[in-house]
C-alpha cells in the first residue's frame, strides 16, 4: 500500500466517523515508515476534524508504525492494542489519552 493510499484510507475513515461523543480534544502525528512512508496530522479540536499529509510541530501524541504493520491493521490481521503492546506501534506523548480514545472510538 502506498503512502497516498494509506492517507486516503485514514482520511476516509476519520471523516466518516461520528466523533461527537468524544469530549477530549486531541491531535496526533502518525508516522508511517518504510520506503513509501510519510506523516499524517490528525486533530479533533472543539468539534472540528482536521487531517493533512504533513508533519506538524505540535501534537498530543506521536505514533509510529511500519507500512507493513499499517497494512495488517487495515486488513484486521492485527489487533491495534496487541500491535502497541508488542512494539509494532510506538507511541510518545499522551498515551493515556490515546488508549482512552481507542476505547471510545471502537464504541463510536
Amino acid at each position: 500500500m502506498t503512502f497516498e493510499e494509506s492517507y486516503r484510507l485514514i482520511k476516509s475513515k476519520f471523516i466518516e466517523k461520528d466523533l461527537s461523543k468524544i469530549d477530549e480534544d486531541f491531535s496526533a502525528i502518525v508516522h508511517i515508515t518504510g520506503k513509501d512512508g510519510g506523516f499524517i496530522y490528525i486533530s479533533y479540536i472543539k468539534g472540528v476534524k482536521t487531517i493533512e499529509p504533513v508533519k506538524h510541530d505540535s501534537a498530543n501524541l506521536f505514533v509510529s508504525l511500519s507500512d507493513e504493520t499499517f497494512s495488517q491493521l487495515v486488513k484486521k490481521q492485527l489487533d491495534p492494542f496487541k500491535a502497541f503492546t508488542t512494539g509494532k506501534v510506538k507511541a510518545k506523548g499522551n498515551v493515556f489519552l490515546a488508549l482512552s480514545l481507542y476505547k471510545k472510538y471502537k464504541r463510536v
